[in-house]
């Protein structure tokens, strides 16, 4: 029998990365949506926009912290903190200081007043990567029994959709409308489904 120089591979020897099957879901959804005509440098893009979005914000954030974050300043019962406060609240959630300056520099917030529901936007995306990746977790973030808060959600699918060239205003408005329409209250399910429909 001849000697096999190639290392032999089975299930056991393979180890996906943790964070891969996501990616590449994310990344196939994103291809079937818009339905490119230069698949590779639509691919580029994408995965350009990707990693700078995870670099920019350094180690990825977990739900518990996003949560823990948004808990506390939602308490407050206003749009706008001073630096000082979301620097205590991220203290509280284990949110680094780079994290924090990185998510500020990132939303060109210059001021003393910081609007912390964008802030936290930002933050949920540096976990995620993509537009549909970051509602998703904030659906998941904020969801009680399936039911979401309209207010905070029209707002976050806005700021994040301006700041992504690839979403159009037309599809993201008829998402919004739906949402102002449905009231104080928004079903999980019907919000996700619509915004697979309407956004890429």
């Amino acid at each position: 029998m001849a000697d096999i120089k190639e290392p032999l591979y089975c299930a056991e020897q393979i180890k996906i990365p943790a964070d891969l099957p996501d990616i590449l879901k994310n990344y196939t959804k994103h291809i079937i949506r818009t339905q490119p005509t230069d698949i590779m440098t639509c691919s580029a893009e994408y995965f350009g926009r990707l990693a700078k979005q995870r670099t920019q914000l350094g180690k990825k954030l977990t739900n518990h912290q996003l949560e823990a974050f948004y808990t506390r300043v939602s308490k407050l019962d206003r749009d706008m903190l001073t630096r000082k406060e979301i620097e205590e609240a991220c203290n509280h959630a284990s949110i680094t200081s780079t994290q924090i300056s990185d998510v500020i520099a990132l939303g060109s917030w210059n001021g003393e007043k910081i609007p912390w529901l964008k802030f936290w936007a930002l933050l949920v995306a540096s976990a995620s990567g993509t537009f549909i990746a970051t509602i998703e977790l904030v659906v998941t973030l904020l969801s009680d029994n399936g039911n979401l808060p309209s207010g905070p959600l029209i707002e976050i699918i806005q700021f994040m959709s301006e700041r992504d060239s690839t979403q159009d205003p037309t599809k993201i408005g008829n998402v919004i409308k739906a949402l102002q329409a449905g009231g104080p209250t928004a079903n999980a399910d019907v919000l996700m489904v619509n915004l697979r429909k309407e956004a890429k």
